[in-house]
């Protein structure tokens, strides 16, 4: 089939509007799951930059996502796309002042079907980071808390939960003489505001990654240090702040994982999965399990350092795939320097790199975990790469994901377009007058754009197609 996008106002010579047009299929069959596409690139202000952030998708099966730069003020956004990369559009553009600057994580879609996040910095108090909300319209923005230091907590570096009471539950990072990061829960309309634990060094401190709520209701979390070892720990919390109680202090020897830099989740076998940043055999980070009373802890799986093909660095939360397998991302590797998606059983068997990340235009240096689609489809993104180097959104899938035609701009008399399409293809870019008799401009291999230099006055149709 035909996908057509027709660009209003931009009028060619004889005043006929240019109408863009990308041929839908004919890309190969199943292969490992290995294929890229790149479904936006940023490229910082106006736009957004450098994507730490995890993605979430509603119902329509639409992303939402956030950005540490970028936007009107380079102080971070919250955007939208479709799972095709078409539909990018930027909700709101944080300030860096009341409104918060820096949404380091992604956005939380609640049951209301509103978003809420937090940023690291900025709010009305002392530049300590915010928790916000607004609608999927992008209308409706507001600051629900602005974090004060202290005793209050600083610089919120972990996702929100809505627990099954319908509160918001989160934690603040900052370490201080009396803060060394703290839990806390508000209601969606920002009352309600309470702090549940502050820690204090021997229980952990600089708590990170999502908090979960277990089956049993109580709340679990990493600490990235600090503890009886000084090494991070894992704990659990009821949530009204009590029964706190840690379930595990990391040692720093090769024996274990330490600096869990992503929270935990509950498998389907109501384990609780999550990965350490460093530490393992290989120094490089593990995977590990715990049942939920603490007993049982085992690393699946420990990263090799300096192999030519290995990942090293885990990071952010695992993700239980349709078939049962963790899907996880590490941000950093041996060769050639990305970092890349893995998956492995929850058993600790069948280990496999699914994608190493390269530098320059391919996604580079993924900093949470995935997104998984209906189709099985696994959604991401990275802190550089892309075609400015400041991060992407990108799909990986079992087979080559069909091309897309995302933008045309023009400058000055040429004419550059943006594709989404499966990286490492070579692609040839057609052109039509009449969508009859088709000429090849020139072979492209994705992730990159096409610029073409001597655009038809009359106006012209476009379309890749793999040879």
């Amino acid at each position: 089939m035909w996908f057509c996008i027709n660009k209003n106002g931009l009028r060619p010579s004889n005043s006929k509007i240019l109408s863009l047009c990308i041929l839908i299929g004919g890309v190969g069959g199943a292969i490992a799951q290995t294929n890229i596409t790149i479904l936006k690139s940023f490229i910082g202000t106006p736009d957004g930059g450098v994507c730490c952030g995890a993605l979430t998708a509603d119902t329509n099966l639409v992303l939402y996502g956030t950005t540490l730069i970028g936007g009107a003020s380079n102080f971070g956004t919250v955007f939208r796309m479709n799972l095709d990369g078409t539909g990018y559009k930027i909700l709101h553009s944080f300030d860096g002042t009341n409104d918060g600057s820096g949404p380091y994580v992604g956005v939380l879609l609640a049951s209301d079907g509103n978003l809420y996040g937090t940023t690291i910095a900025g709010g009305s108090v002392s530049n300590a980071g915010t928790v916000f909300s607004l609608k999927t319209d992008g209308t409706g923005f507001a600051t629900l808390h602005a974090f004060g230091g202290g005793t209050d907590g600083k610089n919120p570096e972990a996702a929100l939960i809505e627990g099954s009471d319908g509160m918001l539950y989160g934690s603040t990072w900052y370490v201080n003489t009396n803060t060394s990061g703290t839990l806390f829960k508000i209601g969606k309309d920002g009352t309600g505001y309470s702090i549940l634990h502050t820690f204090t060094g021997a229980d952990g401190i600089q708590p990170v990654g999502r908090l979960l709520e277990g089956s049993d209701g109580a709340l679990y979390g990493v600490a990235g240090d600090g503890g009886a070892r000084s090494a991070g720990a894992i704990f659990r919390v009821n949530k009204d702040g009590t029964a706190f109680t840690n379930l595990y202090f990391f040692h720093s020897n090769p024996n274990d994982g330490v600096v869990p830099m992503g929270g935990l989740i509950e498998g389907s076998d109501h384990v609780l999965y999550g990965t350490c940043f460093q530490g393992g055999t290989g120094f490089s980070g593990t995977v590990f399990k715990i049942n939920e009373d603490g007993t049982s802890y085992q690393i699946l799986y420990a990263f090799p350092e300096g192999t030519e093909t290995g990942l090293e660095r885990p990071i952010g939360e695992l993700l239980e795939g349709q078939n049962g397998a963790l899907y996880g991302a590490a941000s950093d590797s041996s060769e050639p320097y990305g970092g890349g998606i893995y998956k492995i059983n929850k058993d600790g068997s069948g280990y496999t790199t699914l994608r190493m990340f390269a530098s320059g235009a391919d996604a580079s240096t993924p900093q949470c975990g995935l997104f998984q689609s209906t189709d099985g489809v696994l959604y991401g993104t990275t802190e550089f790469g892309g075609t400015s180097d400041a991060g992407c959104v990108f799909a990986l899938s079992n087979s080559s994901l069909p091309p897309r035609l995302l933008s045309l701009s023009v400058y000055g008399s040429s004419n550059i377009l943006q594709f989404a399409a499966t990286s490492g293809l070579s692609y040839d870019v057609e052109r039509s007058s009449d969508l009859s008799s088709w000429s090849v401009l020139g072979t492209i291999i994705p992730p990159t754009n096409y610029t073409d230099l001597n655009p038809l006055p009359s106006g012209a149709f476009y379309r890749l197609h793999q040879p």
